[in-house]
């Protein structure tokens, strides 16, 4: 064996473990709730549970927001469908060119558009596999790359999540 094949294999066998245990942040994306309450048409919110490949609803309309019961059984959601792996796949290569896990603190209106004030208020919550938790929010204004992002979560469970 020649010197370099001796350095080479080891460093090559460590780069591989510290991959493995850091991954990509989207990667170690757990569970991502959303919450949207929109103006006096209602409110939804959705739980993308990426570890156990579940989505979860609750929605409320008629002008008037009903809290969810989060000490209900399934914290008040309704089961809305599985996720497959190619489609949870897709999506974590998604969140990961967009920045998805980089979304956080408050983006808000600005008044500069008086066109937009319809009233729009998100919630996200994004929970990591090592138990970390981003909380982004907004009002009536949206981080980078909002639609690309409202895509992935359509091409993920069939509805407009953002």
């Amino acid at each position: 064996m020649n010197l370099k094949a001796f350095f080479t294999m080891p460093l090559a066998f460590i780069m591989m473990l510290v991959s493995l245990a850091f991954p990509p942040k989207a990667e170690g994306i757990a569970v991502i709730y959303v919450h949207h309450i929109i103006g006096l048409v209602g409110s939804r919110e959705y739980k993308i549970d990426l570890a156990r490949k579940n989505l979860w609803e609750y929605s409320s309309s008629g002008g008037s927001y009903w809290s969810r019961e989060t000490k209900a059984p399934f914290e008040g959601f309704r089961f809305a469908g599985r996720l497959t792996d190619e489609k949870i796949a897709a999506f974590r290569t998604a969140a990961e060119e967009y920045g998805f896990d980089t979304w956080e603190g408050k983006y808000e209106y600005d008044g500069s558009d008086p066109i937009v004030a319809d009233g729009t208020t998100w919630f996200v919550d994004i929970i990591f596999a090592d138990g970390t938790r981003k909380n982004p929010t907004g009002y009536c204004a949206w981080p980078d790359h909002w639609a690309e992002m409202g895509q992935a979560f359509e091409a993920l469970t069939g509805l407009r999540i953002l």
